[in-house]
């Protein structure tokens, strides 16, 4: 299946509640608010905005508290998307950085965003290159199985770990995690996430039939 080496759609996230398609960005209350407004905006330059106020939101709580679960979170996941919007090469000085916020994130508070850090980790190490970022086959299948095992039922866990099996061989196990994945979007949908999820999980369908 054909991927970009790297995607940030990689956070469990709750239904979107502020700024969707909104071209000029106002003032978001939280980091998550900010990352879902910038997920949600259709202007480029608004979802740089959002996702650079979103790692400031972040920022100001790990100043209050340097392993505040949320910030570690959401200062990651921002910053990634703000890298993106200025290139994939751009992202790649970025990739370290998350890494360890996310590390750290899964040590102290793991089930945070339905096993988020092992989520955002295992995609990280799936899809970034192996010889001049931290790609890591070894170490994706251990943080996707992790973060299946901690949240078993959360699409995004899923679909990626569909989508890094049947990468790797595992086809019927791929197949069974993608038809659960979409199963729990059609009860629940989650908001920018779920395209992306119900793409990985149905290009997963048509390549184990």
């Amino acid at each position: 299946m054909n991927r970009p080496w790297f995607t940030i759609g990689l956070a469990g996230l709750a239904a979107m509640t502020i700024g969707i398609g909104q071209s000029t960005p106002s003032a978001a209350e939280s980091a998550r608010a900010a990352y879902e407004a910038g997920r949600g905006a259709t202007d480029k330059t608004a979802r740089a905005r959002y996702f650079s106020q979103g790692m400031e939101l972040a920022k100001a709580r790990l100043a209050a508290r340097a392993d505040d679960p949320e910030g570690l979170y959401w200062l990651a996941v921002n910053m990634g998307a703000e890298a993106l919007e200025r290139g994939k090469l751009a992202a790649l000085p970025v990739v370290p950085r998350m890494e360890a916020l996310l590390l750290r994130l899964d040590q102290v508070d793991p089930s945070y965003e339905g096993a988020g850090a092992a989520r955002v980790l295992g995609r990280l190490y799936h899809q970034a290159p192996a010889v001049i970022s931290i790609g890591s086959n070894k170490k994706a299948s251990q943080f996707l199985a992790k973060a299946v095992g901690l949240a078993p039922e959360h699409p995004g866990n899923l679909a990626f770990a569909a989508d890094f099996l049947v990468a790797h061989g595992d086809k019927a196990t791929a197949r069974a995690y993608a038809v659960r994945c979409l199963a729990t979007l059609a009860e629940r949908p989650l908001g920018p996430e779920e395209r992306e999820w119900t793409a990985l999980a149905h290009a997963v369908v048509e390549a184990t039939q």
